[in-house]
């Protein structure tokens, strides 16, 4: 028994010497990895750090670039704007020729739950616009008058007008808000009495301004005026050459240049008109500007069996010219070759067909440095 006793110390003492041995290579390695990740996060800060720095500068770089044409853009806005205005006022008179305003009493307002409702008179009134005052019960425990301006105007396109919800009627009305809430009726029309020349002084004040825009523009402008910027403005095939034209499954697209724009086939003007131009009796959208137009790959060949080489306005992807083009459909072609090698099924690549046409100067492809 003794004999058995020795051995089993021994062969503890050999045990705790051996899970000592292996918490020591433990600590030495946690210690080893703790430093390991520790110079890992100290290079990640700093390259941290320095994307913080060089994301700032960019962003500092394109701010300085960006400032003065915005001030640029600033300057030549209200004219541009002043111009659109008359436009779309002319257009306004075409389209309310021959109507007049909705007249209505106190019987077209429709309160809740059959509650009173009482007409206060008209607030304003003129070729264009009509709004009344009404007094009409509400659900509240106290204040039980409410109020209200309501009323329609022909101009309701062109300027903005409060249309409140919520009020103690059925709302159907361009012009309607609430006024003040009073206990009796009574009170309602001491506050309308000493009151009325304020009431709603701001919004017909508002008003006022833009209907005098409006008859100032109709009584000396016509549309026949502005008929150039009415329509896609006609330009000759030199002034606005076919550069290129793209041909994919189920549409063919031919690109012009223009004053610094691709324009390209697209259907009939619907927009703006200064965005399109119109070359042999063809309509041509403005797209984007030749740096704008880049060569994008996307496609699954791992579990899928597609390719695709997209040619749109990105911020990703080269700039698509010729050259960039012809490499990046070669690369292409090169990779899905090799992974069609021993494939049951082969991936698919149609990339579009481009017809080169009139070459491009390099200038119109360089993009801001910052």
């Amino acid at each position: 028994m003794k004999a058995e006793v020795e051995t089993y110390i021994k062969q503890r003492d050999l045990r705790t010497a051996l899970i000592a041995e292996k918490e020591s290579i433990k600590d030495v390695a946690n210690r080893q990895e703790a430093d390991a990740e520790q110079q890992r996060d100290k290079k990640i800060n700093t390259i941290r750090d320095r994307c913080f720095e060089e994301t700032g500068r960019i962003r500092e770089k394109a701010k300085a670039l960006t400032e003065p044409i915005d001030q640029g853009i600033r300057e030549l806005d209200p004219k541009i704007q002043d111009i659109n205005r008359k436009i779309e006022f002319l257009k306004h008179r075409e389209k309310i020729s021959g109507k007049t305003v909705h007249q209505f009493d106190h019987e077209s307002i429709k309160p809740y739950h059959d509650r009173e409702i009482v007409s206060l008179g008209t607030l304003y009134e003129d070729e264009f616009t009509i709004m009344k005052l009404f007094a009409a019960e509400n659900d509240r425990p106290k204040n039980r008058w409410t109020l209200m301006a309501i009323g329609d105007t022909l101009l309701q396109d062109l300027l903005k007008m409060p249309h409140e919800y919520g009020l103690p009627i059925h709302t159907s009305w361009f012009i309607q808000k609430a006024l003040k809430h009073l206990p009796t009726l009574e009170e309602i029309k001491a506050y309308v009495e000493g009151r009325r020349k304020d009431l709603m002084r701001g919004e017909l004040a508002a008003y006022e301004g833009v209907k005098r825009a409006y008859l100032d523009t109709i009584n000396n402008y016509s549309l026949e005026d502005f008929k150039p910027l009415l329509e896609p403005r006609k330009v000759s095939d030199h002034e606005a050459p076919v550069t290129f034209k793209i041909t994919g499954i189920g549409y063919a697209l031919e690109y012009r240049l223009y004053q610094g724009f691709y324009y390209r086939t697209g259907g009939e003007a619907a927009g703006d008109p200064f965005d399109y131009i119109e070359v042999d009796d063809v309509t041509y959208v403005r797209y984007c500007r030749p740096e704008q137009l880049r060569i994008t790959e996307t496609g699954n060949t791992m579990f899928g069996d597609w390719w695709s080489v997209s040619i749109r306005k990105d911020p990703r992807g080269i700039v698509f010219n010729r050259k960039n083009w012809e490499r990046t459909i070669a690369e292409a072609t090169s990779r899905i070759d090799e992974v069609n090698v021993g494939r049951r099924k082969p991936v698919h690549f149609n990339p579009d067909e481009v017809e080169w046409i009139t070459p491009i100067a390099d200038e119109f492809f360089s993009t801001p440095k910052l």
